[in-house]
C-alpha cells in the first residue's frame, strides 16, 4: 500500500514538472502567439488542479495547524522570492539590463500581490498567495459540507462568481488576485475529486493504448476550444466563454495526465522540477529580463522561444537543486522557531 502511495506522489511531482515547463515557455512568449493562447488556456488552472490533488484529508486538521503548514509552505517562501528579486531587479537596473525601477511600486505591490495593479518584483509568485486563500476557502467548504456533491457546488457558485466579474465593465481587481483565487477553487476541486476516485479511471490509467486514444482525443479537444475561445488569462480576469474555457482547460490537463503516466512517469529531471517549483516560479523570470536584453531577436521566432525555454529549464535544473541543499533560505525554507 505504501509503494502504491509514493508511485502516486511521484506521478503528481511529474505533472507538476511539466506544468513548470509550460509556465516558462508561455511567460517567454510574445504576446498574441497562438502558443501562448493555448498555454495560457490550461497552465494556471493545471497548478490549482494539481494542488487538489494533494489535499488529501487536510480539513481534519485543526484550522491553527493546517494555516500554520501553508504559512510555511506559501507565505515565507513568497515574502523571501520577493526580497531576493526585488535585490536582483535593482542590480539589473543599476547594470542596464532593465530599464526602471518601480522603488515603491514593488514594495506595494508585494503586499498587494496582483500584478496587474501593482508590479511584483518576483511577478509570477502572485500565484503562492492566490494558492494560499484556495486552500483555505477550500478547507472551509470541505468542513462545511456533507457531500461532494454539496462541495461541488460550493465551489462552482466561487467560479460563478468570478466569471461574472470577468464580464463586468466595473469588474473588481482585488488584493491577492481574489477574482483569480474564486476560480481556482473549481479546479482545485477537480483535482480533490480526480484523486479520490482515482481507481474509477485504472481502466485507462493500466492501458497504454486506451491512454494514448483518450490522451490525443482529450488533447486535441483543449487545443480546437483553446484556439476557437478569445484570450484566456486567468491573472487578467480573462475566460472569453466559459464554456469553451472549462472544456478546454479540463481536456488539456486530463490529456497531460494521462500523456505523463504513459511516457513520463519514470522522469526523474521532471519529477526533481515538480519538487522545486517554488524555485522555479520566482527565479525563471529573472532569467528571462537576461534573455530579453542580450537576444532580444531570438524571441521573434517560436522555434527559439521553445529552445530558450527547454534551456532555461536545464539550466535552473542544478541550480534548484543547489540552492534547496546549501542555501535553502532562498526559496523561503526558514526554521522559524514560533511556527514550529
Amino acid at each position: 500500500m505504501e509503494k502504491v502511495e509514493k508511485k502516486r506522489i511521484d506521478w503528481i511531482d511529474t505533472l507538476r514538472g511539466l506544468a513548470m515547463f509550460f509556465v516558462v515557455w508561455g511567460h517567454n512568449q510574445k504576446n498574441g502567439t497562438l502558443i501562448r493562447k493555448y498555454i495560457y488556456s490550461f497552465h494556471m488552472p493545471m497548478f490549482f488542479f494539481i494542488s487538489g490533488l494533494t489535499f488529501g484529508e487536510a480539513d481534519k486538521l485543526p484550522f491553527k495547524d493546517f494555516l500554520k503548514k501553508k504559512v510555511k509552505g506559501l507565505i515565507i517562501p513568497y515574502i523571501v522570492l520577493n526580497i531576493v528579486c526585488y535585490i536582483i531587479r535593482l542590480i539589473f537596473y543599476k547594470t542596464g539590463i532593465i530599464a526602471s525601477f518601480d522603488y515603491i511600486g514593488y514594495i506595494g505591490g508585494v503586499f498587494y500581490a496582483n500584478n496587474k495593479i501593482l508590479p511584483i518584483p518576483a511577478g509570477p509568485s502572485w500565484f503562492l498567495i492566490s494558492l494560499l486563500l484556495v486552500d483555505i476557502i477550500f478547507y472551509f467548504l470541505k468542513r462545511n459540507t456533507n457531500s461532494d456533491f454539496e462541495l461541488g457546488v460550493s465551489c462552482f457558485i466561487c467560479a460563478l462568481i468570478s466569471y461574472v466579474n470577468s464580464l463586468s465593465k466595473f469588474q473588481i481587481r482585488g488584493p491577492f488576485h481574489f477574482e483569480a483565487v474564486l476560480m481556482g477553487v473549481m479546479f482545485y476541486y477537480l483535482g480533490y475529486l480526480f484523486i479520490k476516485n482515482i481507481k474509477k479511471f485504472d481502466f485507462l490509467l493500466k492501458d497504454n493504448t486506451r491512454m494514448l486514444f483518450y490522451g490525443l482525443a482529450l488533447g486535441s479537444i483543449g487545443f480546437i476550444t483553446a484556439y476557437v475561445n478569445r484570450r484566456v488569462s486567468m491573472d487578467a480576469n480573462l475566460y472569453g466563454s466559459i464554456t469553451l474555457f472549462f472544456i478546454s482547460s479540463i481536456c488539456t490537463i486530463l490529456g497531460l495526465v494521462l500523456f505523463v503516466n504513459l511516457f513520463l512517469k519514470k522522469s526523474h529531471f521532471l519529477k526533481t522540477i515538480g519538487q522545486n517549483t517554488v524555485f522555479y516560479l520566482g527565479y525563471h523570470s529573472m532569467l528571462i529580463l537576461v534573455m530579453k536584453h542580450f537576444y532580444i531577436k531570438l524571441f521573434n521566432s517560436n522555434l527559439y522561444v521553445l529552445l530558450i525555454a527547454i534551456g532555461m529549464t536545464i539550466v535552473l535544473y542544478p541550480l534548484s537543486i543547489l540552492v534547496k541543499k546549501y542555501c535553502p533560505i532562498l526559496i523561503g525554507k526558514i526554521n522559524i522557531k514560533a511556527l514550529n
